[in-house]
């Protein structure tokens, strides 16, 4: 649903976007721009907001501002919907609540025939990931996935940059905003990149370069030192502001924290959102220096090729991100043998916020890899997450949505977690 739009202004898009020849980008920016006009056009037909379903992580949250900053300009009424994995008993709640237009933020690239198979009465239903897409695309979904143009979404384009490049597309339909929104925008896309992990020997590369290199010359983004901050965030340093995110949006989910994210990349009480996100600081550490301490006494369970373990419910009530954020640490800290994949499990909760109980047993996997295995999958010599954990989570029955080369998640049975190294391990063998 459209509202009565405000006054408008001349709206200038990002030159080197525009500029950027390649034809695979050009043939990405075109099928946006046709999306775009489709969404506008739906919006007219109905009486009911855009549903926007977004992953909870940093780069999720800056896709969801980056959507809303465009939704509030244009004077589009919308929902936000956060969710931690994509389930189909999620999906059917969502969709069975919601009818018109929804969309797809930072996820859902690697389940888009299980998200047409529950999206069959809604009016347009549009995918804004950047994950390796796995399967072929249902006919009721667009699925606007730089991948499928030749454009690295593990490296180029993070998910929120995904979501920046349709709003951009969105102002080219109805050309509503300022001159300086594309680097507003632009903004999300490098805060999501940096979430994302996604530099390259320290720097950033493709649509997130161009849109750093935008925002710079903004002055929404300083560099010193070698160091990024942003005037806008009480000039804080850029990895402050993700670990802010993850803190709000995963550590805290459960507590309904995943907006206080939003409404801080929206420059919406950001005070509150810094002392939340102390308090979930505080929460995670006092958890994290537990498991540790256990880990580096008890030691990690290992194969060959693998080191894991199972938290179980002992995270609670931290959201599922937690495992993977704690796996990284158990390589940081050498816990973790540096020529081993590293495993997680943590129980994925039978509940979750604006969805209500679910009858699911499930387990969260996430994945990692140290730097020294990470050089050898660079060279070829060992597969990476996005073959070996899709495949393994098929074989003991599960959904992976969420892989990338060297992090990735997936959700299992529950009880099923040592068949699901012993399955990665026979993939390797």
């Amino acid at each position: 649903m459209i509202k009565t739009p405000g006054t408008f202004y001349l709206y200038r898009p990002i030159k080197d976007i525009d500029e950027m020849n390649t034809g695979q980008f050009q043939q990405y920016k075109t099928e946006n721009n046709r999306a775009a006009g489709e969404f506008l056009d739906a919006l007219k037909k109905m009486e009911a907001p855009a549903v926007v379903v977004h992953h909870n992580d940093a780069d999720g949250l800056c896709a969801a501002a980056s959507l809303s900053k465009a939704f509030d300009i244009l004077s589009i009424d919308y929902k936000l919907f956060p969710i931690e994995k994509i389930h189909e008993l999620i999906l059917a709640k969502i969709h069975a609540a919601y009818r018109g237009c929804v969309l797809y933020a930072d996820l859902g690239g690697q389940s888009s025939g299980l998200i047409g198979k529950y999206s069959k009465h809604n009016s347009l239903v549009i995918i804004l990931d950047h994950h390796l897409p796995d399967g072929e695309v249902p006919g009721n979904v667009i699925h606007l996935n730089p991948e499928l143009f030749g454009i690295s979404g593990d490296t180029d384009i993070s998910g929120a940059s995904v979501s920046s490049v349709f709003a951009m597309e969105l102002f080219r339909q109805l050309p509503a905003a300022g001159s300086s929104v594309d680097a507003n925008l632009a903004i999300y896309g490098v805060i999501g990149a940096f979430g994302d992990r996604q530099l390259k020997d320290g720097a950033l590369t493709g649509v997130n370069r161009i849109f750093l290199d935008r925002a710079e010359e903004q002055g929404l983004i300083q560099k010193s030192k070698g160091r990024y901050t942003l005037p806008g965030f009480g000039n804080r340093r850029i990895e402050e502001l993700v670990e802010t995110l993850n803190l709000l949006g995963s550590i805290g989910f459960y507590s309904g924290d995943a907006q206080k994210g939003i409404d801080f990349l929206m420059g919406r009480n950001q005070d509150r959102a810094i002392a939340r996100a102390s308090e979930l600081s505080q929460m995670k550490k006092g958890k994290f220096d537990f498991e540790l301490k256990q880990a580096a006494e008890s030691g990690l369970g290992k194969t060959t090729h693998f080191n894991w373990i199972d938290i179980k419910d002992r995270f609670s009530p931290m959201g599922v991100k937690a495992i993977g954020l704690f796996i990284e640490r158990l390589i940081e800290e050498k816990i973790a043998e540096p020529d081993k994949y590293v495993i997680g499990f943590q129980h994925f909760p039978n509940s979750a916020p604006g969805i209500g109980k679910l009858d699911i047993s499930l387990s969260k996997v996430s994945a990692r890899v140290p730097s020294g295995l990470r050089k050898e999958i660079e060279e070829k010599n060992f597969p990476d997450f996005m073959k070996l954990i899709p495949e393994a989570t098929a074989l003991t029955g599960g959904t992976a949505d969420g892989c990338h080369r060297f992090s990735a998640a997936s959700l299992i049975k529950r009880g099923r977690e040592q068949a699901f190294v012993e399955a990665l391990e026979s993939l390797l063998s």
